[in-house]
C-alpha cells in the first residue's frame, strides 16, 4: 500500500469518527437538556468538550490532506528540478551468446599465464601452439606492430616451411594489411595460389581456409594473428576466435609493458 492510499484511509476513518462523537455528544447533550430545562454547568463542559473535539480533529484532518497534496507533488517536483541537458542513459540489452562456449574457459587452456622470465616471443609462441592445438590450425603466425617503423613484423611462427621470414606489412597492404585497417576478422575460403604452402613427410600442400585475428589496443591494431587450416571455419569459430582475440590482446599488452620494464 502507498504512502498516498494510508493517509486518505485516515482521512476517511478520522471523518467517521469524527461524525460518531458528534452523534454521541448532541444526543447526550440534548437528553440532559429534556430532562433538565435548567441549563446546568455540566452541559457546559459538554459543548466545550464538543467544540475542542471538532477543532482539534479538524486540524488533524487539515494536516493530513496537506502532507497528502505535498507528498502526491514531490515526484513531479524532482522531476522538473533536473536538468534539461541531462543525457538519458539507456540500460544496456542483454545479449546471450549465439553459441554455447565458455569463453573464460577456453581463455584458460589457451592463454598462458605470464612468467615474467619468458620473452613476448615466448608468450606469444604458447598461445599460437595452443590456437593450433585446438583449431587444428596447419600454420599461423603472430604479427606485432613496430611503433618505430609502423610495420607488423613477425614475431612467431607456427609450422611455418618458408626458408624466409615473414614479410613486415603496413596498415592497409595485402591480406593481413587489410584486416588490420578494416579492424575486423578477415576469413578467406579461397587463398590465393601459392599464398600458403604447408610441407610434410607427404608432400606440399596449400591449405583451404585463411583467417586473420586483427589485436586492439585503445581501437587501434596493434597486432595480426594469421592462420590457415584444411578444415572449415564455420560461424562458431569465428565467434571463438574473435572473443578470444580480445583476452589474447590484453595479455600480449601485459607482456610487453611487463618486459619494458625490466
Amino acid at each position: 500500500m502507498e504512502k498516498g492510499d494510508r493517509y486518505r484511509i485516515i482521512i476517511i476513518i478520522s471523518y467517521v469518527l469524527l461524525i460518531i462523537c458528534s452523534v454521541v455528544l448532541i444526543a447526550s447533550l440534548w437528553n440532559n437538556l429534556s430532562l433538565n430545562p435548567n441549563v446546568q454547568a455540566g452541559n457546559g463542559l459538554y459543548f466545550l468538550v464538543f467544540a475542542i473535539l471538532i477543532l482539534a480533529s479538524t486540524i488533524f484532518i487539515v494536516h493530513l490532506m496537506e502532507e497528502n497534496r505535498v507528498f502526491s507533488q514531490e515526484p513531479e517536483k524532482e522531476f522538473s528540478q533536473e536538468p534539461e541537458d541531462k543525457p538519458v542513459i539507456e540500460p544496456s540489452p542483454s545479449v546471450s551468446a549465439p553459441f554455447e562456449v565458455d569463453i573464460d574457459l577456453l581463455a584458460e587452456n589457451i592463454v598462458p599465464r605470464i612468467d615474467l622470465k619468458e620473452s613476448v616471443r615466448d608468450h606469444a609462441e604458447q598461445i599460437l601452439l595452443n590456437l593450433a592445438k585446438h583449431f587444428e590450425i596447419v600454420q599461423g603466425i603472430v604479427y606485432l606492430k613496430n611503433t618505430g617503423t609502423q610495420e607488423f613484423e613477425a614475431i612467431c611462427t607456427y609450422a611455418y616451411a618458408s626458408e624466409k621470414d615473414p614479410a613486415p606489412f603496413k596498415t592497409g597492404d595485402g591480406l593481413p594489411g587489410q584486416a588490420a585497417k578494416n579492424k575486423t576478422i578477415m576469413h578467406l575460403t579461397s587463398i590465393p595460389e601459392g599464398y600458403l604452402k604447408i610441407q610434410s613427410g607427404l608432400g606440399t600442400s596449400s591449405p583451404r581456409n585463411l583467417i586473420f585475428i586483427p589485436l586492439l589496443l585503445n581501437k587501434d591494431t596493434f597486432g595480426i594473428i594469421e592462420l590457415a587450416s584444411f578444415h572449415p571455419l564455420d560461424k562458431e569459430t569465428e565467434w571463438t576466435l574473435r572473443n578470444l582475440a580480445r583476452i589474447i590482446g590484453n595479455s600480449l599488452v601485459a607482456k610487453i609493458k611487463s618486459a619494458q620494464k625490466k
